[in-house]
């Protein structure tokens, strides 16, 4: 006999966080549509950027990967967001809060799976980084400082950085997770230079030259002989674009020559080199022409042994000479301005630097400390605030034109802060040169080149710029560095097991 009774339908907590989910957020999406229909525009602007806002902050401690991939992409477009925009609101702290997002999601899966803190970080590098930090914090106190809330300012970004590179350590598990790295920066890459050459061959667009004119030093300070402007695509200025755009064509370069890969893809990667290579052009900066041939240099010095090497440096040989000393096309503005990086003697503004770094000598002996954080007002400082409280201030340094990163370092850390700096620039490329000699795998190798080779050109291009620091380029000079302790890591373990 069959007995009849009510119908009992099992739940789960799944199906009723589903069901929730599927009542509430149509309810909310109209709710939040009625709202914007009746705010203004500005409101509506602010309301909609609050909501993804909120959504990218969950999801970066949720899944500290896009945290990691999101802060590489805002920092590469944030400069121009900001011209567009034309709002002085501090986008570079939101770069800051989305780093230590992260590093607070990678900090919460340790805690819930038990795995140490210190994880990959055992390397010299790493080592020598918290000689750095240590000493840092020193300079807080340092008696010739502006201010304490100055070197705060500028400790946050130096700290939002080193906590980066901790956060790279921690992502990359794998070579897979590395080349992911990479692909990126070449994707990027491109798409800087084509808006680059957009800007070359269209012109600037309306709010890009309104900035341009909104200040007379950034008119001077862009302005060609040919009444032409240097190119800066996406990023704060032309000198940090082009500095990166030389250092993504390493990796491109290096990548076509080392990488086992179809003809297809080294076709495509070098299209997109020469792409890249006519924005460093536009972009007037003639430290990245130096620290491009300078890569290629230790390019060849680390594989000569390899006969398709030879080859390469003598086509190389040819084409710089028939570039720098041939008689054709002396009336193009950006040839002449690339032949001038390599006639010192013709370039003006490197006879400048010369005289004002003779003149700030007696200062830099006389304090083995510095002038404090931010006392140039230059560089990074700029970046988070400090720079105009610098400029104005009534320090000997203030508004002195550094122009070279050591040189900042040298006044504001001072004579042991540059050298501390100048050790773990060699501790990084000793153990990059190291880990690449002593790699057996042919992938691992030619990403460890890679690695090196951008590195060095940008530790060369600080020599005249302040190239490391500045944002994007600080996220792909950082992540390199873990690189080259990852991929030694790894292949340590490969032997072990």
């Amino acid at each position: 006999m069959n007995r009849t009774g009510p119908i009992k339908i099992k739940t789960d907590k799944k199906s009723v966080v589903n069901l929730l989910l599927m009542t509430t957020l149509p309810l909310l999406a109209v709710a939040i549509a009625f709202l914007l229909g009746r705010s203004s525009e500005k409101t509506g602007f602010v309301v909609m950027a609050g909501i993804l806002g909120a959504g990218c902050v969950i999801v970066a401690i949720a899944r500290p990967i896009f945290g990691f991939y999101f802060t590489i992409l805002l920092s590469f477009f944030f400069a121009d967001i900001g011209r567009l925009l034309k709002t002085d609101l501090p986008l570079g702290t939101v770069i800051d809060i989305f780093v230590f997002l992260t590093f607070l999601g990678i900090l919460l899966k340790k805690l819930t799976s038990g795995e140490a803190f210190w994880k990959h970080c055992k390397s010299p590098i790493m080592y020598a980084y918290g000689g750095i930090i240590l000493y840092s914090l020193i300079e807080i106190f340092n008696p010739n400082a502006i201010s304490r809330d100055t070197s705060l300012l500028i400790l946050r970004r130096f700290f939002a950085i080193q906590v980066f590179l901790y956060c790279s350590l921690q992502l990359f598990t794998d070579v897979a997770s590395i080349r992911r790295f990479f692909k990126l920066w070449v994707v990027l890459a491109l798409i800087g230079a084509l808006y680059a050459c957009y800007q070359e061959w269209a012109g600037y667009p309306h709010y890009e030259m309104d900035y341009i004119l909104s200040d007379v030093h950034l008119t001077d300070l862009y302005s060609l002989d040919n009444g032409n402007y240097r190119k800066f695509s996406f990023l704060a200025d032309p000198t940090s674009f082009g500095i990166l755009m030389s250092a993504c064509a390493l990796l491109n370069l290096i990548f076509i020559l080392t990488l086992d890969i179809n003809q297809t893809k080294k076709l495509i990667l070098g299209v997109s080199m020469l792409i890249i290579l006519m924005a460093i052009g536009y972009s007037g900066t003639r430290t990245a022409y130096g620290s491009f041939v300078i890569g290629i240099a230790v390019y060849i010095l680390m594989t000569l042994s390899n006969f398709r090497t030879m080859i390469f440096a003598c086509f190389s040989a040819v084409i710089f000479i028939g570039l720098i000393f041939g008689p054709f096309l002396r009336s193009n503005p950006t040839l002449n301005r690339i032949r001038t990086t390599f006639h010192p003697s013709k370039d003006a503004s490197l006879q400048v630097r010369d005289i004002n770094r003779k003149r700030i000598q007696p200062y830099l002996r006389s304090h083995p400390l510095g002038g404090g954080l931010g006392s140039t007002g230059t560089g990074t400082t700029s970046a988070t605030g400090g720079g105009a409280k610098a400029a104005s201030s009534s320090s000997p340094l203030a508004g002195f034109p550094t122009d070279s990163g050591f040189l900042r370092m040298a006044l504001e850390y001072g004579w042991i802060g540059l050298i501390i700096q100048c050790i773990i620039f060699f501790i990084v490329l000793q153990q990059g040169i190291r880990a690449y000699f002593r790699s057996r795998d042919p992938v691992n190798r030619s990403l460890l080149l890679a690695s090196v080779v951008c590195l060095f050109s940008y530790i060369m291009a600080h020599y005249a710029q302040v190239a490391i620091g500045p944002l994007p380029g600080a996220f792909l000079f950082y992540p390199l560095i873990a690189i080259i302790i990852r991929l030694r890591q790894m292949e340590l373990s490969t032997y072990v097991s």
